[in-house]
């Protein structure tokens, strides 16, 4: 597979405020990647840097081998990048049809193609976003992140506060969304094994630094090793 994206060295926060140091990672086309940690560690902040949304201090971030320090968050969009953040970010103004349409550029994923995936945004399709379920704002979130057709779907712990039916239901989808091939994903979530089982590759932050680095399934089998560095029992 080519590689898509190149982090390294990145140095990266909010003003002056480093939160991310000297961070580095790399994904193939295609390619699937859990990234792990504590609360506070930095995973959402370097989500938010590859969207442009923070100061880069020092490093590189190159996407297909160009240079994207100096590209504003829509032409990330434009080049491939999509992102569901934690907030899900719906607007009160526009319906769920409105959510999918102004965002959309050419390619398989349309707004049709989003309803069937998600057949429950079809019956809320005149619906604003703040008349949405929680669980449904997060379906929206994810298929309006699709209408820009991605290359890379970044998810920020997309099954937060979520049902239990809702989880598995967005499980199901991530799952089918990552194993069609064609997409790269980096998954942020608070559920590591649930992550690890989605993903080929898994990545650990503490106190903004790569601290592991290796395969999910590895990861997923070594209990002691997940539990010392997420907590996990």
């Amino acid at each position: 597979m080519a590689e898509l994206l190149v982090v390294d060295g990145v140095t990266a926060g909010y003003g002056e405020s480093v939160v991310l140091d000297d961070v580095s990672l790399s994904l193939e086309e295609g390619d699937r990647l859990a990234l792990l940690g504590r609360n506070g560690v930095g995973k959402t902040t370097l989500l938010v840097t590859l969207m442009g949304l923070t100061r880069l201090h020092r490093g590189r971030i190159s996407w297909r081998g160009a240079d994207l320090a100096a590209l504003p968050t829509h032409r990330r969009s434009h080049l491939g990048i999509g992102w569901v953040p934690q907030e899900r970010l719906m607007f009160a103004s526009l319906t769920v049809d409105e959510h999918l349409t102004s965002v959309a550029r050419p390619g398989p994923w349309t707004p049709a193609r989003a309803y069937k995936l998600f057949p429950r945004l079809a019956e809320r399709r005149g619906n604003y976003g703040n008349q949405l379920s929680g669980g449904e704002q997060q379906m929206l979130a994810i298929a309006r992140a699709l209408m820009v057709n991605p290359a890379l779907l970044l998810l920020d712990e997309p099954m937060e506060g979520l049902a239990p039916i809702i989880v598995q239901e967005l499980m199901n989808v991530v799952r089918e969304l990552a194993e069609e091939g064609g997409m790269a994903v980096i998954v942020v979530e608070q559920h590591a094994r649930l992550a690890l089982s989605l993903t080929r590759q898994a990545v650990v932050l503490e106190r903004g630094r790569v601290v592991h680095r290796g395969p999910s399934a590895e990861l997923a089998r070594d209990a002691d090793t997940l539990h010392r560095l997420v907590a996990v029992a």
